[in-house]
């Protein structure tokens, strides 16, 4: 009997351990807050920059990927201008693409928003619009202008 007793007390002081260590490592990464981006690509374009396009607000301007690219290989002359050409031959590209995925995105949203209100009483539809325009957008927490939890609020 006490050889049980001695598993059931060891395996509550484990599930006791494994719960303090999840409730730590969740507390400690929202206040570390989202991961940064993995693989090669995270460690040539280095950190975002202001101005840029890209998801979550933008990336590094091409100028600044540049000189990350050309500080991580080591370019030579001809393979910096090389390098410009191609990023200023693709960046229309790029942005058409960037465009053409968030178009599709906030028609989505829209689209989810418009079940969603078929389904409220009348009198929960305005309040349903308050809450878009005023909740945070993303995971991030930022806000846009008119932007809710879901994308565009209504009639944007």
């Amino acid at each position: 009997m006490s050889d049980n007793r001695t598993r059931i007390w060891f395996s509550l002081f484990v599930l006791a351990v494994f719960c303090v260590g999840l409730a730590s490592g969740l507390i400690i990464g929202r206040r570390l807050g989202p991961p940064p981006p993995r693989g090669a690509q995270a460690r040539l374009l280095g950190p975002p920059g202001p101005g840029g396009r890209g998801p979550g607000g933008g990336g590094p301007p091409p100028v600044r990927l540049i000189e990350r690219l050309d500080t991580v290989l080591g370019l030579t002359a001809d393979q910096h201008a090389k390098v410009e050409q191609i990023f200023e031959s693709r960046r229309k590209g790029l942005e058409a693409v960037q465009d053409e995925v968030l178009a599709r995105a906030q028609k989505e949203q829209r689209e989810l928003q418009d079940e969603i209100r078929k389904v409220l009483t009348p009198e929960q539809q305005p309040r349903f619009d308050t809450w878009l325009a005023e909740a945070p957008r993303g995971r991030r927490g930022g806000r846009g202008p008119g932007m809710g939890p879901m994308g565009p609020g209504p009639g944007r």
